[in-house]
């Protein structure tokens, strides 16, 4: 069924509850639920108007423009809560995350996705709802096809020998190496565990020391590329100093 115009009444005008919190609620993206309040003609300074009222007066025989005009909501918002009071069959389903109608729960979509590998595609036919819904859920619920341990079907896809070739090899990261392959960077971290492959150290562990004798281990300066650079310079404009002053010596005492 479509959002209960009465729920988000509820919600939006009563409780003032954020968009984005809604469609957590519902399932939907924050645009999505911008989208279905002005469908429904619901915002602020806006009267409750309960579905009870509306079909009341839809089977007295005011027609959606009287009934416009009477509420001081659009016709257009009055056609869409009477399609949501049952006039016309809708077309999606909306269900509240992690309710006892939702036909998406978390245990279906690890073992569907996680386990099983199924596409996003495959879940929605199966459940009757819509990728868009199953995606949300696996990202609500923090699921990927790298958890929970890397999928057989990933082993078959990534072998030891072909992570050796891109992480080692070829130097690519866990990021570089899941947006080629298509599957999450954790999966491609837990095979590399899994694989028994050392990871390269990232970020500050990458850096190498460097050791004075006079103030012993230090951490590298930034710009300590440019410093050696610079220092490079300073050193060959020294020489070049030295065997200018050489050659003048020379001449002079010619």
């Amino acid at each position: 069924m479509r959002p209960d115009p009465d729920q988000l009444q509820h919600w939006v005008l009563r409780d003032r509850v954020p968009a984005a919190e809604i469609g957590a609620r519902l399932g939907l993206s924050r645009a999505a639920v911008y989208e279905w309040l002005h469908r429904y003609g619901i915002a602020s300074g806006v009267e409750f108007l309960p579905q009870d009222r509306l079909v009341g007066l839809w089977r007295a025989g005011m027609l959606a423009s009287r009934i416009a005009a009477e509420t001081g909501i659009s016709a257009r918002a009055v056609r869409e809560r009477l399609v949501a009071a049952a006039v016309l069959v809708p077309e999606r389903s909306y269900f509240v995350v992690g309710s006892p109608e939702d036909p998406l729960p978390e245990h279906l979509l690890r073992d569907w996705v996680v386990r099983d590998g199924f596409t996003a595609a495959q879940v929605a036919a199966l459940t009757g709802t819509t990728p868009r819904q199953v995606r949300y859920r696996l990202d609500r619920y923090r699921l990927s096809t790298g958890r929970p341990g890397p999928a057989p079907r990933l082993r078959r896809r990534l072998t030891r020998e072909r992570l050796v070739e891109l992480y080692l090899e070829q130097g690519l990261s866990c990021t570089q190496i899941a947006c080629r392959e298509g599957v999450s960077a954790e999966a491609v971290r837990e095979l590399l565990v899994a694989y028994g492959i050392e990871r390269r150290p990232s970020g500050r562990r990458a850096r190498p020391a460097r050791v004075t004798p006079e103030r012993g281990l230090q951490r590298p300066h930034r710009h300590q590329a440019t410093i050696d650079r610079a220092r490079a310079a300073c050193a060959q404009s020294a020489e070049l100093i030295a065997a200018v002053r050489e050659t003048m010596a020379k001449l002079a005492a010619v």
